[in-house]
């Protein structure tokens, strides 16, 4: 295949995945997973609120039922806030999304990028149409919409690894350098 050819559809596949990310995005965060959305946006409130402190992150849950130990300054140790910096960021270009839509914004763009790179290691390891295809079916596939458009920091691991392989692949010392940087 020619490269404007592919160039033209993967931007399809994008548009695509961005199309099916957004339809009806403004539902409410009620579903299965609804309490850690709650407590990943809870750390982008006290972000907005008190400032970013990637070291020592804060969320709004002083009890002792997430750790069993007691948190009376609701610190919130889990994985390094990136998600929630982005988030914020998302949040503060477009404050009249509300923290909800601006967290699942910042989700379904950083899907995106997965599906570049997910297309990129794919093409390079099998051909063009393959990475096309496996592009089409993670742009499509229900539960990677579903996935695709939480407010967890799920996606952003899943682009960092894809990003990570993609860098493995090209075999050269600083590019080797970047994989494990971003892995």
């Amino acid at each position: 295949m020619k490269k404007p050819f592919l160039l033209e559809v993967i931007a399809l596949v994008l548009i695509l995945a961005l199309a099916l990310r957004l339809y009806k995005i403004d539902n409410p965060v009620a579903d299965w997973h609804s309490w850690r959305q709650a407590d990943t946006a809870s750390v982008t409130r006290v972000f907005e609120k008190e400032g970013i402190n990637l070291l020592l992150p804060r969320f709004q849950d002083i009890s002792s039922i997430p750790s069993g130990k007691p948190n009376p300054h609701g610190y919130r140790m889990v994985e390094l806030p990136l998600y929630n910096v982005l988030h914020l960021t998302t949040f503060r270009l477009a404050p009249g999304l509300g923290i909800d839509k601006a967290g699942r914004l910042t989700s379904v763009m950083i899907s995106l990028v997965a599906i570049v790179f997910l297309y990129l290691s794919v093409r390079q390891l099998s051909g063009p149409a393959l990475g096309l295809t496996s592009a089409l079916l993670y742009a499509v596939m229900p539960f990677s919409i579903y996935y695709s458009r939480v407010v967890l920091p799920e996606p952003l691991m899943v682009a960092f690894f894809l990003i990570s392989f993609y860098l493995f692949l090209q075999k050269n010392s600083f590019s080797f350098f970047l994989s494990a940087l971003f892995l």
